[in-house]
């Protein structure tokens, strides 16, 4: 369990960061990183255009490529390779245009769940199944 207190007004409020973005911007980084164990399929393996997808934020839609890997070189000189999912609003999916893609960054798989790369960020990717049909 985590306590949290409200800072005195004299000092600053520490966030820890979430994505390589935030740290690179100076958020204090925990160096806590998740990595696919040796072995086992990563983020390209499971996830293909075509499927449907939702976050545990909220968003979520069609998948239409995913990116990487990209690596990330961790301070303590580790690699930590990582994907991106894009995807497109389901019901714009087969006609959907630059303006429609999102993007969610720094993927990895961990014992079948799609997890942000960052153990700060509990942000997770479920897979719903696949678009049927033309729409």
């Amino acid at each position: 369990m985590q306590i949290r207190r409200k800072p005195r007004p004299d000092q600053k409020r520490q966030y820890r960061a979430h994505s390589i973005y935030a740290a690179e911007l100076g958020a204090p980084d925990s160096g806590h990183y998740r990595s696919t164990p040796a072995g086992a399929p990563d983020v390209a393996a499971l996830v293909h255009p075509g499927m449907v997808i939702r976050t545990s934020y909220g968003t979520g839609g069609t998948v239409i490529d995913v990116k990487g890997p990209h690596v990330h070189v961790a301070p303590d000189g580790r690699d930590y390779p990582h994907f991106t999912i894009v995807y497109v609003p389901s019901e714009r999916f087969g006609r959907h245009g630059k303006l429609d893609r999102n993007w969610i960054n720094e993927c990895v798989d961990v014992d079948g769940r799609i997890l942000k790369l960052l153990e700060a960020n509990r942000d997770e990717v479920f897979i719903e199944g696949a678009v049927s049909g033309r729409r």
